[in-house]
This record gives C-alpha cells, structure tokens and sequence, in this order.
C-alpha cells in the first residue's frame, strides 16, 4: 500500500503547485483512493493535458470554471485499447458571478477516446420526464427501431454516421450503463463520455469500463 501511494505523488508533483494545494484533504484521499483502485485493474500514468485529446475536442476554448486538473492515460493490462479519464474541477459562483471560494467545489469524472472512425457530431443522453413532456426534437433527432432504444435523447449530423456508430453493440452498452446522468459526445473521431455529478470511486470505475469497451 505505501509503494502504490508512493508513486501517486510523485504523480502528483506533475501537477502544478496552485492545483495541487487547491484540493481539499478530503479530495485528496478520493482521488489516491480513485488512483489506486484503477491501477489495480488498468495500466495508467499522469500526462499533461495538453498531451491528451482535450484541447482538441473543446477546440482550444476552456471554460476555466469547469476544467480538468488531472489526466490519466490508461490501457488495459496488456497496454492496448487506450483512454483519457480526467479528474475535472467544477468551481461554483455566487448571484454576481464570482467564483465562491478558492478550494474547487466539487470534482467530476470524464473520459476521452480516440476512435477509429469520423463519426462527425453525436450526442446521446438518457430521456427525462421533461423531454417527455416537452417533445424535445430537432431536425438532428435520430429514432431507433428498439423502442428501448428511444429512452435515450440522440442528435446527429449525419443519421448514417450516427447509426453506424450506435450498433446494436453500442445500444447495449450504454443501456447497461448504470448511471442514467451520463453524457456521451462525439465531435468527429473524439468521444468524450462522464457524468455531471460529484465524482466518487464507482462512478470512475463505470466510466473507465465503459471507455474501455465503447
């Protein structure tokens, strides 16, 4: 156990120092805890953001009240099917705009993949009652023949693209995904997928396993 968090800081020496000291303790002891149980099952080391495919999906434009702090590069244990997993900050403010404190409010878990495939712009997101409701369509909504299928809000570009992109495979593994929050975006052969809550250890195992598969 010391070897393992050992090697997380000096992992964390990677980072800088403003970033570092901004964390809380309790932030601290998630994120070695998040660390560790994903070396446990994955191969993984801490690069630069820059080295990863963020900046290029967000096209260079980074919102700086929601920006990763740490990335991870992982493979699995062979050091094949490669994946991004970011440990994003989400700093809160106040009526008048200004950021609540200086210690990040909350952490999310994100994950990056780079496919094989131009998919052009996809986007896939479980229905809520509202959009039930309100009938949300746009001109870029995609309907499936498995009725199941249609619980989920997809916009795309290009239909075929997106159809080939969401085989039955795909269908499957985003239904069996276990938290229904999650967002799933292309933007062409970038897949960005995570969850816009506050980040815990089974919601970075889920999504790491299914950057994994996807």
């Amino acid at each position: 156990m010391k070897e393992t968090i050992y090697k997380m800081e000096l992992d964390f020496r990677k980072l800088n120092a403003d970033k570092l000291f901004s964390f809380s303790r309790e932030q601290e002891q998630l994120i070695f805890e998040i660390y560790d149980r994903l070396s446990g099952i994955y191969d993984l080391s801490v690069v630069a953001i820059e080295d990863s495919p963020f900046q290029r999906f967000n096209s260079g434009a980074e919102n700086s009240l929601f920006s990763p702090e740490i990335c991870y590069f992982i493979t699995d244990q062979n050091k094949e099917n490669p994946f991004y997993l970011f440990i994003v900050s989400k700093i809160g403010t106040t009526a008048k705009g200004a950021r609540t404190t200086a210690i990040y409010d909350s952490l999310q878990i994100w994950g990056m993949k780079i496919l094989n495939e131009d998919y052009g712009f996809i986007s896939v997101s479980k229905k809520k009652w509202t959009d039930r409701i309100a009938g949300v369509f746009t001109r870029y909504n995609i309907n499936f023949k498995n009725r199941e299928f249609n619980d989920y809000y997809v916009l795309g570009i290009d239909r075929f693209k997106t159809m080939a992109f969401l085989k039955e495979s795909r269908q499957e593994l985003i239904k069996a995904f276990p938290n229904e929050n999650f967002r799933l975006e292309i933007k062409n052969n970038i897949l960005n997928f995570g969850l816009p809550e506050n980040i815990n250890v089974d919601n970075a195992l889920n999504v790491a396993e299914f950057l994994k598969q996807v």
